[in-house]
């Protein structure tokens, strides 16, 4: 144990002062088969291999692709107005009822928090700021709106987690979905109540019969995304890798023959982003493989599990614990990595004391999301306020309400499992 504190200090020291996760990660494993057992270097390569050896996680680069394709022929902007033109658009607090909209839409198509603050999140605070909303305030609900990202399916991060631990992806996929939508609800209440207080203000952007039509169609098309994906995968028609292989070619249907404005320069930079964001992933998710099997060669996992049990044997309390630790670590750490290093640890503890392994992902998922907005570090919240031209204490101030929003959600999801399991059980994902 004295081994696995050191590198855990080192593992989390290194990512403090700036130093690339998957360095960081890389350099404290090698350190640690070393102090342990020098002989088991010669397997980091096969280990690393074995990793990302995994036909689930081969739909992750096609989903970024999708994602990328579709941000870049304007999709985010579509999906804005064609919530714009429904009755939330018309009440007071109008357009931050769309900011969560379509947000939580189009976190179905990212599937990550900084892709909808990239692709959507300027064009949000922009509409609200002209539209006379307090720019802290827009800048809160933006930030606050992205985390249901990694919630509403089909998202990038239940992927990786299912494939990282072997879970259905349709069960974890749908797992998401209550707990997303119970955050947007949660955020459309808060303007609810504190319109008239906050003085948001009530104005209708006019459209002409004809601009209503094109939005309503354009969004419509823009749908076809998210609901083809989990058709596909629901009906057991295609499987995840091909349910991404499809998006993709959606994608790009959409933007040549519908939207019309896809080019070449879109592709090519579409596909550099994708690539440099996959290699970024699957060097981590290669790297953390190693450190797991590390430091189940020296029974560190079992060594936890007993620690915490001498703490309590209530799985609640140690889930509290847990809840406490992701929410620190999602503060500071980029979600897909967290899972990565951290779920094959803490895992098989609850899951030893009866938690269920999706409850499990599910929980995990939203404290890593809320962390994402939850200062001091929460790099949402830097995301917003570079985007939004904010000062970053403005936009943690308006974003507080929804922090205590998230945190109260975690514990809900805590106790009442079937909010996660409910889903998955009627798609027939789970027992």
């Amino acid at each position: 144990m004295l081994e696995f504190g050191i590198a855990t200090v080192l593992l989390i020291g290194s990512i403090l002062i700036g130093f690339p996760i998957a360095f960081s990660i890389g350099i404290t494993t090698v350190i640690y088969i070393l102090m342990t057992n020098p002989m088991n270097v010669s397997s980091i390569p096969i280990r690393m291999f074995s990793g990302i050896n995994s036909f689930t996680l081969m739909a992750l680069p096609l989903f970024m692709l999708a994602a990328e394709i579709m941000i870049r022929t304007g999709i985010s902007a579509k999906l804005f107005d064609f919530v714009r033109i429904s009755r939330f658009g018309k009440k007071r607090g109008g357009l931050a009822y769309v900011n969560i909209l379509a947000s939580t839409i189009f976190g179905s198509i990212s599937g990550a928090a900084l892709s909808d603050v990239a692709g959507l999140g300027a064009v949000e605070m922009q509409a609200m700021e002209e539209d006379g909303y307090d720019k802290g305030f827009a800048c809160a609900v933006t930030a606050a709106s992205s985390i249901q990202s990694p919630l509403i399916p089909p998202s990038n991060v239940a992927i990786l987690y299912a494939g990282t631990m072997a879970l259905s992806v349709g069960a974890v996929l749908y797992a998401g979905f209550i707990p997303g939508v119970l955050l947007a609800l949660s955020q459309m209440i808060y303007v609810k109540v504190n319109g008239k207080r906050m003085n948001l203000p009530q104005h209708e952007k006019k459209y002409t019969p004809e601009e209503r039509k094109d939005i309503r169609k354009r969004g419509l098309i823009a749908l076809g995304m998210p609901l083809i994906i989990l058709i596909g995968i629901t009906g057991g028609f295609v499987t995840p890798t091909e349910a991404a292989a499809v998006a993709v070619l959606y994608a790009l249907i959409v933007g040549l023959f519908i939207f019309k404005n896809l080019t070449w320069k879109m592709v090519v930079e579409s596909l550099n982003a994708a690539a440099k964001t996959t290699a970024n992933l699957f060097i981590i998710t290669s790297l953390s493989a190693v450190f797991a099997w590390a430091i189940g060669v020296e029974q560190i996992p079992q060594q936890l599990t007993a620690f915490m049990l001498s703490i309590s044997g209530n799985k609640y309390v140690i889930l509290m614990i847990i809840n406490v630790v992701f929410l620190i670590v999602g503060m500071w750490m980029e979600t897909s990595a967290a899972i990565l290093l951290f779920v094959p640890i803490l895992a098989p503890i609850v899951t030893s004391m009866g938690v269920h392994p999706v409850h499990f992902a599910v929980i995990v998922i939203v404290n890593l999301t809320v962390g994402l907005i939850t200062p001091p570090v929460g790099v949402v919240l830097y995301a917003v306020a570079n985007v939004g031209k904010e000062k970053f204490e403005n936009v943690v101030k308006a974003t507080m309400p929804f922090i205590l929003m998230g945190f109260a959600l975690v514990i809900l999801l805590t106790f009442i499992p079937d909010l996660c399991l409910i889903l998955p059980r009627l798609m027939g994902f789970l027992d």
